[in-house]
């Protein structure tokens, strides 16, 4: 409830004027809709990422090896935005970056609907994958700036993480019914047009937000540079990062393992495994917004192990049943689970990051989580087709063990430093 002061000074200081249509527009009201605003930008780069992606992969869907690449080129473009993240966001600050990277995907999407070439589509991959993780840097590294306090911030967290997952289900959607339009490439004509528009948002959606928050002081910042080192050694960070890192690589092989344990193992059609790979994006929406209270009682370290033990038990059932319908609840609760730890993940790193140190470290954050994929996917092919089975069984134990470790080793971290501020 806001309470209008009669005094001019006090109407002065509760109604801070923007002149939008010539009305009055109070803070609080003006917070609501560049927060709506940046949900709405946030899930315009989910979606376009995803479509690009896709409409790339059905120009490119005979040939295995090239749609492999493909993948490849976008996960390799995403580690690469590691080092260049903190440099651009020292450079234009986050306000600017989210619509400087928005400008370079419609340049890449619009590029992408005139050639159709094989290795523009490999370039436009990779330069799109480092796009979206510039955008996801700039976006955490912004988001602390929207909240008041930290319930304000868990809960636009939980909203973005929502919103950055709804890309999974909706970008392949769109990528299928605009590859549909003239062989994809008048459709992405309209997915860069689309994708401009979310530009011209987010610039007012930052301009908005320039009245209620101050710039970071980049003369206390004294690297330019990816922080790896600065971010590891926080003591809390480590022990947070060690359950995530490990739930990483394991999950990023299980991408790969399942396809050979449904369709080769269990015979099952590229309509069943469809199903049931779906419910894993089900998951990641239904997560972040409906489960992350429950584990945030933890605490969001603790909370984001205990995550990763549940995913390491899905795993363990998915390795062991043949039935799909269990397969389909393994997959769902995998993905939830999975949609929880990031979203508390993601918390806890902005929280824990001073704000001074945000360019530096966020940035190297998102770098560790893109290369732990990429190590995922690399060790996926060292095993053999055989032993599928019994490696995703190993897997689902290995996360499990990873989980609870985390979860008692954060827990006891977190009760000493509470301990610590309260005889302080």
């Amino acid at each position: 409830m806001i309470y209008i002061q009669h005094s001019a000074e006090g109407n002065f200081k509760s109604r801070k004027s923007l002149g939008i249509l010539g009305g009055v527009v109070t803070k609080k009201e003006s917070m609501i809709f560049t927060q709506m605003g940046l949900f709405l930008v946030l899930g315009f780069s989910s979606f376009a990422d995803e479509t690009a992606q896709v409409t790339f992969a059905l120009h490119l869907a005979e040939s295995t090896a090239s749609i492999s690449m493909l993948l490849f080129a976008g996960l390799m473009g995403a580690i690469c935005a590691g080092p260049i993240a903190p440099r651009l966001l020292h450079r234009f600050q986050p306000a600017r970056t989210v619509p400087i990277v928005l400008l370079l995907e419609v340049l890449f999407i619009a590029t992408a609907a005139i050639a159709n070439q094989f290795w523009v589509y490999i370039a436009l991959s990779f330069a799109l994958g480092c796009a979206g993780s510039l955008f996801w840097s700039a976006i955490l590294v912004s988001v602390p700036e929207f909240a008041t306090n930290d319930q304000q911030l868990d809960r636009i967290n939980r909203i973005i993480q929502t919103v950055r997952n709804l890309g999974y289900i909706a970008g392949p959607l769109l990528g299928g019914v605009l590859y549909g339009i003239s062989n994809g490439q008048k459709g992405l004509f309209v997915l860069s047009i689309m994708v401009l528009c979310a530009t011209f948002i987010t610039l007012f959606c930052f301009k908005s937000l320039k009245i209620h928050t101050q710039m970071t002081n980049t003369a206390k910042q004294s690297k330019k540079g990816l922080d790896l080192t600065g971010l590891l050694r926080k003591k809390n960070v480590v022990y947070a990062l060690a359950p995530l890192i490990i739930t990483i690589v394991l999950t990023s092989a299980l991408n790969v393992l399942s396809i050979v344990r449904i369709r080769t193992d269990l015979n099952l059609s590229a309509e069943t495994y469809g199903i049931i790979t779906s419910m894993i994006s089900l998951g990641l929406v239904v997560g972040p917004l409906c489960f992350s209270s429950l584990f945030h009682r933890f605490g969001n370290a603790a909370g984001a192990s205990l995550a990763a033990a549940i995913i390491g038990f899905s795993i363990f059932c998915f390795s062991l049943t043949q039935l799909v319908w269990l397969m389909m609840l393994s997959f769902f609760i995998l993905g939830a689970a999975n949609g929880v730890q990031n979203a508390l993940m993601a918390s806890f790193m902005m929280k824990a990051i001073q704000k001074e140190h945000r360019n530096n470290q966020m940035p190297a954050y998102i770098f560790i989580i893109q290369t732990s994929v990429c190590l995922g996917f690399i060790g996926a092919g060292f095993v053999h087709v055989h032993h599928t089975q019994s490696t995703l069984f190993i897997i689902g134990i290995a996360t499990m063990i990873a989980g609870i470790l985390g979860f008692i080793l954060n827990s006891a971290v977190q009760k000493k430093e509470q301990r610590e501020s309260n005889n302080g």
